[in-house]
């Protein structure tokens, strides 16, 4: 069974803003006629309005690319947990700040959240204290479901 991953919304860096900023009009993305109508409607220089567009698909792609990363270590996680238990879905949701999850155990679903600030601490920093709450909300997730 595959993974479902998802990604809604996301961020950029201060960094990449800027670095999108300081790209030549020349390698921007084209803009689709819709995506031009809207500039135009709004008043906003198609070159601004591409610059949106990119760092709105980097955003998503980094977010995505957080989710996939995530995904990889719970889905060795929940293994260690509970025999026949896999990993069916994890969605990034960026307006939330949390990722949502769905596992399956013995055919019956399991759905629960995890706050995005407490993956970033354990994937950007390695903190034990991260590691250890994870843990703990996996256990707590799949305990109330057995």
């Amino acid at each position: 069974m595959s993974v479902e991953i998802s990604a809604r919304g996301g961020r950029i860096s201060p960094a990449d803003w800027d670095a999108i900023q300081a790209l030549p009009k020349e390698e921007l993305p084209p803009l689709t006629p819709g995506q031009q109508q809207a500039a135009r409607q709004m008043r906003i220089p198609e070159a601004d309005y591409a610059r949106t567009v990119l760092a709105s698909k980097r955003g998503v792609e980094n977010s995505l690319e957080k989710a996939v990363r995530f995904a990889r270590f719970l889905k060795e996680s929940i293994k260690e947990r509970v025999a026949g238990a896999t990993l069916v879905r994890v969605a990034l949701d960026d307006f939330q700040g949390k990722f949502e999850v769905e596992a399956q155990v013995d055919g019956r679903p399991l759905r629960f959240r995890i706050t995005e600030k407490l993956v970033d601490d354990l994937f950007e920093s390695g903190s034990e204290l991260a590691e250890s709450r994870l843990k703990r909300v996996l256990d707590l997730a799949f305990r109330t479901q057995l």
